[in-house]
């Protein structure tokens, strides 16, 4: 890594995050380093089971059918290809069940691009602890980027994972690579003209395979950079840059987040929302909330009507009211609503096959009406003012209510690690307890990649 030098404040906002990607510490706390190895671990268990869904083993074909051939490990299967190509594929399996860890001020899937664009850009003598720094600066530029673009941009109807996931996985591989400030700029640079994702693919195999593009992006970038291959540095910030173009320009926004680059790290502020359902995110309030009151319930006939209220941003990207399909059933909250009060759950076993054609899921959906309202703080995903409702009216009259601000997973109302460590392991299916401890405590390995290989090892 080449000597830092000093970047001015009026210098392009990728130029001075690049200086701190490749110059900051980036030394995390104990309960950030904790955050993080929850992350991963959980990302990896969502790879392992996205594996064998249709769209990525349609998406292996696909890219076996390219020609594609190298020695980086496709996760959950015995494919071998080359580096962007593992990207590529890995995230899109740990992305096929919308059961990936989130972040909000970005609105982002943020290690479903970082993590499997850090695997494809490992060597056999990269350790564990070798990945925490470069996570770091990835994550730091997603939220950064999130505070200074959004809400506009993901309201735009950008896929933010793809969009700002790309510049953050790039930067991450650049941290990784060693790359110093110009280079990781130019990596940065050549990661917005590859950024692209649309919220209006949400229901199909696109929403994935955007994630599997930003990765794969991410790596090719920034090795093209550590090659020399340049971009125009104030492409984010630049009257016709990507910020602008894409609805998220805000000069005294992108300041801001800039002056905040790591004080405190930004996984350190926001932190991680880990899922514990496998469903869009926006659907989570109301599932926690049907699980309060379901115990209230003495049979599912005595519910009249159903009423879901939540933000209108929110309800945007949860259009299938009536599901037909897996994909769908990702994205519906009475689906998820239904779930919650008759199973109290919802599993991949759920969505794995067509539940929401169950009569008593079908029933409760067919009660179900969707009440979108403009929050008082458009500003932020889960703002204490404007937290989702559900009301349940019974056949006698009598009303049931319950309000959500934060979900089961989200950092203000976390997971255990019993939880998830449940998660992974039946996300993962039978795999040595010796393996699962050890990957648990994944930045002690001496290789990662010895580490993940060792999943072979079976009881």
């Amino acid at each position: 890594m080449t000597e830092a030098r000093p970047i001015a404040r009026t210098a392009p906002a990728l130029e001075r995050l690049a200086a701190f990607v490749a110059n900051a510490p980036l030394e995390p706390d104990a309960a950030t380093l904790r955050t993080l190895q929850d992350g991963v671990v959980d990302c990896l268990g969502c790879i392992l089971v996205g594996s064998g869904t249709s769209v990525a083993q349609n998406a292996q074909a696909g890219v076996k059918a390219l020609g594609s051939g190298g020695r980086w490990p496709v996760n959950g299967t015995d494919l071998q290809v080359g580096r962007a190509q593992a990207a590529l594929l890995n995230a899109v399996a740990g992305h096929a069940l919308d059961f990936d860890d989130w972040e909000a001020p970005g609105n982002t899937h943020p290690t479903v691009v970082i993590l499997p664009a850090l695997l494809a850009s490992v060597e056999g003598t990269t350790s564990g602890a070798d990945l925490i720094a470069p996570y770091l600066a990835g994550f730091e530029v997603i939220a950064r980027l999130g505070e200074a673009m959004n809400f506009e941009h993901y309201d735009g109807g950008w896929h933010t994972t793809a969009t700002l996931g790309a510049l953050g996985a790039a930067a991450a591989v650049a941290r990784l690579l060693g790359l110093d400030t110009l280079q990781t700029a130019h990596a940065l640079s050549l990661a917005a003209s590859r950024a692209a994702g649309y919220t209006c693919q949400f229901g199909s195999n696109a929403k994935p395979l955007q994630a599997g593009f930003a990765a794969q992006a991410a790596v090719e970038c920034a090795y093209l950079a550590q090659a020399g291959v340049t971009g125009q540095v104030h492409v984010l910030d630049h009257p016709k840059g990507m910020a602008a173009l894409t609805g998220g320009a805000n000069p005294a926004r992108m300041e801001a987040a800039l002056e905040r680059l790591g004080k405190p790290l930004a996984l350190a502020e926001h932190g991680l929302i880990l899922k514990p359902w496998p469903s869009c995110g926006y659907t989570h309030r109301i599932m926690t909330c049907a699980l309060e009151l379901a115990p209230k319930l003495d049979n599912l006939g005595q519910i009249d009507r159903t009423d879901l209220h939540l933000p209108d941003f929110h309800y945007a990207i949860l259009p299938f009211d009536t599901p037909s399909h897996c994909s769908e059933a990702l994205f519906s909250l009475p689906f998820v609503c239904a779930m919650g009060l008759a199973r109290q759950d919802l599993t991949l076993a759920n969505v794995a096959r067509p539940t929401w054609d169950d009569p008593e899921i079908a029933a409760l959906i067919a009660k179900t009406r969707v009440h979108p309202f403009r929050p008082k703080r458009p500003d932020q995903n889960y703002a204490p003012e404007d937290p989702d409702r559900l009301e349940i009216t019974l056949t006698d009259g009598r009303q049931l209510t319950a309000s959500c601000i934060y979900p089961i997973g989200a950092p203000q109302h976390p997971m255990t690690e019993a939880q998830i460590r449940a998660k992974f392991t039946a996300n993962a299916g039978p795999v040595s307890q010796d393996w699962v401890d050890a990957l648990f405590d994944w930045p002690r390995a001496p290789s990662i990649l010895s580490l993940l290989d060792a999943k072979g090892d079976r009881p």
